[in-house]
């Protein structure tokens, strides 16, 4: 008997990618480039069947598109998610890539472009003819980067996901990240899994009308060292005031 095969749908969240598409940009910009230069770019020796998910995931959120038979460059959506200007740009470049995979796009579709609680989205990946375990990784993919956008200003749905995220998806399962991004990285534990946000009071921040406004406890170095990279994330969107402070300065 044949074994069951979820639907295809991307195998990591959008942020592990864009980190995967970044490294890849800056060796090459837009050139077009054999794949298998991108899977040495990755830190891989070639297309093995890790790297060629991680290419392939990176495809599904049009992060790098295919040119001919063998050869890729990264898209014009990466690009203005990594330097876009003004900030409207950016964020319209990271809801195009959250929405690119088929499969999301469908789930946004379908729900009008609400993002529903765990339990729909369950039925609706059962009713595409997912396994449990495929439904388990989609959820959490498509749950973390719904967080991801929250925490960036791109996305509007945040509260829903917020109320109904996943407690139970697991970590233990998460897939490999790309082997460059842990070897520049994995001292600050970026692109790691984020621990689940399952207490009455959990970190969180969110944006007031007089800055961020921070909230919860923990005792978990785990759940730290991410809200910490949480937080480097929201920065790179906010006003830099020691630009402002420096000018005046030298004035």
């Amino acid at each position: 008997m044949a074994r069951m095969r979820s639907p295809n749908f991307p195998s990591m969240p959008l942020e592990t990618a864009i980190k995967a598409a970044r490294q890849i940009y800056d060796k090459n910009r837009h050139a077009v480039i054999m794949r298998e230069d991108a899977a040495k770019d990755l830190g891989y020796s070639g297309l093995s069947g890790r790297a060629l998910a991680i290419l392939g995931a990176m495809n599904q959120y049009d992060l790098i598109e295919n040119v001919s038979k063998g050869q890729m460059r990264v898209t014009k959506t990466a690009a203005e998610i990594f330097h876009g200007y003004p900030e409207d740009v950016q964020t319209a470049a990271l809801r195009k890539a959250a929405n690119a995979p088929a499969l999301y796009n469908d789930i946004y579709e379908r729900f009008d472009g609400d993002i529903p609680g765990e339990n729909a989205v369950k039925s609706f990946l059962f009713q595409r003819g997912f396994t449990n375990e495929g439904v388990q990784r989609a959820l959490r993919v498509f749950f973390e980067n719904n967080r991801y956008l929250e925490i960036a200003g791109a996305s509007e749905s945040y509260r829903a996901v917020s109320q109904n995220r996943p407690e139970s998806a697991p970590t233990t399962q998460r897939e490999e990240e790309p082997r460059i991004v842990e070897a520049n990285l994995a001292a600050s534990g970026v692109g790691k899994p984020f621990p689940p946000f399952n207490r009455a009071a959990p970190l969180d921040f969110s944006l007031t009308s007089t800055g961020i406004a921070l909230t919860g406890s923990t005792n978990s170095a785990a759940e730290l060292k991410s809200f910490i990279e949480r937080l480097k994330v929201l920065a790179a969107v906010l006003p830099d005031d020691s630009k402002a402070e420096n000018a005046e300065t030298e004035q």
